[in-house]
């Protein structure tokens, strides 16, 4: 099996991948410049943050490939805003609406999209109405943080999917990417019909183990359409084949 530093060098080169790998082995925060991105990016000295920079650049789970030029894209549970940063730089041309709902995360992101004119960051959760929210940590570290609608340990701005579409100005979304830790649930099994119809690309990690029947919600609401299916690490890959 080979090493960190040697799969980290075969995926994004000796200098990123030495950069990457005296952080990964390091105790603090930094922002490091890599080749492969305009502009530094922010890696706290915590696993989440390793672990998923490594599962979107590395192993590269985003890496989709698309017969079309995406112009929207929608990022929801962002977390620290490494895959709206993978999405600008494969999508130059593309505008980006980027959701997370947890502070210090959302902190890490503004500082790493910061620079980003086509990336908006908002500190919020997506939900299938805009009834007030809950945060609720329980205790599955700064990538696992879930959200409720009666109660947690605090309040959150709720968003939807067609709210975000008119923030962009977009009539279709090219590309909607969802981890939101198992609230795809209540996205999926309420009415879908102003947005799901006019996504081309759905990337959506399901959450079965942490709220049951996920899974279940996702399937039944896509095979009201004519979507096909792919797989990409946790991701599945839906193609609209009535858009695409």
């Amino acid at each position: 099996m080979p090493s960190r530093f040697s799969r980290y060098k075969q995926k994004i080169g000796f200098g990123n991948a030495l950069k990457l790998y005296k952080h990964a082995k390091g105790i603090r925060e930094s922002e490091i410049q890599f080749s492969f991105l305009e502009h530094p990016v922010c890696i706290r000295s915590i696993y989440s943050d390793i672990a998923i920079f490594e599962q979107i650049f590395i192993d590269r789970e985003y890496d989709i490939e698309v017969a079309f030029s995406p112009k929207n894209i929608i990022d929801l549970g962002a977390n620290v805003g490494y895959a709206s940063l993978f999405f600008n730089a494969k999508f130059p041309q593309a505008k980006i609406i980027a959701v997370e709902p947890e502070a210090n995360n959302f902190k890490q992101a503004q500082k790493s999209v910061a620079s980003y004119k086509n990336i908006q960051l908002f500190n919020g959760a997506i939900w299938h109405n805009n009834e007030n929210l809950f945060l609720v940590d329980n205790g599955l570290g700064e990538a696992g943080f879930m959200i409720n609608s009666t109660e947690g340990s605090q309040r959150i701005k709720a968003y939807t999917i067609p709210e975000l579409m008119n923030l962009m100005g977009a009539s279709e979304i090219d590309i909607l990417k969802i981890d939101i830790e198992g609230a795809e649930k209540e996205i999926f099994e309420n009415d879908t019909t102003a947005w799901l119809p006019k996504t081309k690309v759905v990337i959506v990690e399901t959450h079965d183990r942490y709220r049951k029947g996920t899974s279940k919600a996702v399937f039944a609401a896509m095979n009201q359409y004519d979507f096909s299916l792919t797989l990409s690490g946790e991701n599945l890959i839906f193609t609209n084949n009535d858009l695409v």
